[in-house]
């Protein structure tokens, strides 16, 4: 008597199993924990690092510098913030202090991916530069750029597109250019303690093919702890139409120690 009702709960048994973790001895149940637990929101990571240098005794000079980058990934687009301020000055005995560099730089870019690798980016950046004479440089541009390698080892990137230039200088005539803009970002892990990182733009003018303005900017880091580095920092400017009596290549060489979020 009792068979046919077995033969029929072990039926809707396997029927309930083969339904999936949504129901339970064929009764729906409420999801579980791991069920409805939503992917981690994209944070921000980066670094902020500072130096200072200073001399005492015939010669006096102090020169203090500070950087910060961060980035926020996501699964179609990306933000990329830099900043980096650079302050110096001598002091013969007996004088007075006297201001010898600074330079303040500043840069945003937004990137959206309309393919796997491709994508298209907005830039922005600000400085201003001692050494070069200029008062206020800004820059916005855009195009497109592709990612060739994006490993956790290696990372290399070229980007293509149009900016206009505008420069206030100190002490000669203002410009304002449409320029092309050709870009390489490459990035190398060597192993958890030591990191590299290359910026190489140069922008060439529409206008006039004898104007053009490059920046590289490579940086070293070596990883003391957890969330501390040491950082080296190589920056060149180059331009190829200076101020007059200025060179057309400006070298900075940095140290300092950060903390990596």
């Amino acid at each position: 008597m009792f068979q046919p009702l077995v033969h029929f709960a072990l039926l809707a048994t396997a029927h309930a199993a083969e339904a999936g973790p949504a129901t339970e001895f064929g009764f729906l149940r409420a999801p579980l924990a791991q069920d409805t637990a939503a992917a981690p929101a994209p944070a921000w990571t980066g670094n902020i690092s500072a130096g200072f240098v200073m001399t005492d005794g015939n010669s006096e000079m102090r020169q203090a510098n500070a950087s910060a980058d961060a980035t926020l990934k996501r699964e179609k687009d990306a933000f990329t913030l830099g900043f980096l301020w650079i302050y110096a000055e001598n002091n013969n005995v007996g004088s007075d202090w006297v201001l010898t560099d600074r330079k303040t730089f500043g840069r945003g870019k937004y990137d959206y991916f309309f393919a796997e690798k491709t994508y298209a980016y907005g830039l922005a950046t600000a400085e201003n530069d001692l050494l070069q004479g200029i008062s206020l440089r800004w820059n916005a541009g855009a195009g497109i750029g592709h990612q060739y390698l994006d490993t956790d080892t290696w990372k290399f990137a070229v980007e293509a597109g149009l900016a206009y230039i505008d420069t206030d200088y100190r002490s000669a005539t203002d410009t304002d250019d449409l320029t092309v803009r050709g870009s390489t970002n490459t990035a190398y892990k060597a192993s958890d303690t030591w990191s590299f990182a290359h910026i190489l733009e140069a922008y060439p003018s529409v206008e006039d093919s004898e104007d053009v303005y490059g920046r590289s900017q490579f940086t070293a880091d070596v990883k003391l702890s957890e969330n501390m580095l040491a950082s080296f920092k190589w920056v060149l400017d180059y331009d190829n139409t200076p101020v007059p009596t200025n060179d057309r290549v400006d070298n900075r060489y940095l140290l300092s120690v950060g903390w990596k979020f």
